[in-house]
């Protein structure tokens, strides 16, 4: 054989496997596969608060079956809503037995008007192996900051309109709102969505159930008065069983042993990690937990993990929002004469 094709040879073989580098496989498994990505980052004057209303689970819902879950809200005074979000959270979608995507009509209810809400964007997540109930599960993400504008009751409903016997279950809806006014503090924040199943069984262990979400930036932490970290998990802790069923990390790697870990955290500061912090039931079945973080911030790319260790969960909502404190040389409002 000449060197001149072996060489070309060569060069096939090497283009071969730099294509099938850039093959990825299917994304959908227990692993932490699918990222929550930031949607929504701003710093201005004003507040956050995230909401699950009075969420319940709502069992199979067949064609023309309604589900509704109502919010009141109360904007804080001399504020406007600058951004409002919802999340559908739905979960066993099928048709039969194949898992597909839900179909339904979504609306906002305020003051006897009804809304229909167009559009939103679609997260899923499936087993991702052959079975015979790798059905669907995820969350739906509806922008509503032109519609909500003033304090009151809004509901959220939705009809199953799918006519070919298709049904899914809703877990619950949340509402995510932002507002701004000149009399509320700085704040900053980062807004994460997706849909993340976690699950470590089925050759899925809990480092491969874990997933990241990363909040980008530099920050300046001694400038700020509360840092509050907000996530959402559906599912989360509706299992039974001992030890740590799922935890939540902030700012650590997952992988560190945990004596060490501590013994660094208290020497050096450091990140902080948290067991069994999502509990959900039969009624409530989405997880919400809120937490100061301040004592565990980092100057520059802040990160947070959602891990699963045998419990099933769905991670879909990871947000940071930090608050500033007021600046020492702030003038009075009314200064006095020779001030």
């Amino acid at each position: 054989m000449s060197r001149t094709r072996i060489t070309m040879d060569l060069r096939k073989a090497i283009i071969l496997i730099n294509l099938l580098l850039l093959i990825t496989p299917v994304s959908a498994s227990y692993a932490g596969d699918k990222p929550l990505q930031t949607v929504l980052y701003d710093k201005h004057q004003g507040a956050l608060e995230f909401s699950l209303g009075d969420s319940r689970y709502s069992g199979e819902l067949e064609h023309n079956n309604s589900y509704q879950v109502n919010f009141d809200i109360e904007l804080p005074a001399g504020s406007s809503v600058r951004v409002a979000k919802a999340y559908v959270y739905w979960v066993w979608s099928k048709k039969g037995l194949e898992g597909i995507y839900p179909k339904f009509n979504a609306s906002l209810v305020h003051s006897g008007t009804v809304l229909p809400l167009q559009g939103g964007q679609m997260y899923t997540d499936t087993k991702g192996f052959v079975s015979r109930y790798d059905f669907f599960s995820g969350a739906n993400a509806f922008d509503l900051s032109e519609e909500i504008s003033e304090s009151g009751t809004y509901s959220i409903s939705l009809v199953n309109s799918a006519e070919d016997g298709s049904t899914f279950c809703v877990q619950g809806i949340g509402l995510l709102l932002v507002y701004e006014g000149s009399e509320l503090p700085v704040i900053e924040y980062w807004v994460n969505e997706g849909c993340d199943m976690l699950y470590a069984e089925y050759g899925i262990d809990p480092e491969m159930a874990t997933t990241t979400a990363y909040f980008e930036g530099d920050i300046n932490s001694e400038n700020i008065a509360t840092a509050r970290l907000i996530t959402v998990s559906p599912s989360g802790g509706y299992s039974s069983g001992t030890g740590a069923r799922n935890r939540l990390y902030f700012n650590e790697k997952t992988g560190s042993i945990p004596v060490i870990g501590d013994i660094i955290q208290i020497l050096f500061g450091g990140g902080k990690s948290w067991k069994n912090i999502y509990q959900t039931n039969e009624t409530v079945q989405v997880a919400l937990d809120e937490r100061q973080v301040g004592t565990y911030l980092e100057p520059v790319e802040n990160f947070v993990s959602i891990q699963d260790n045998g419990d099933y969960l769905l991670a879909t909502n990871a947000i940071l929002v930090l608050e500033y404190k007021e600046p020492e040389n702030k003038e009075p409002e009314n200064p006095g004469e020779g001030s």
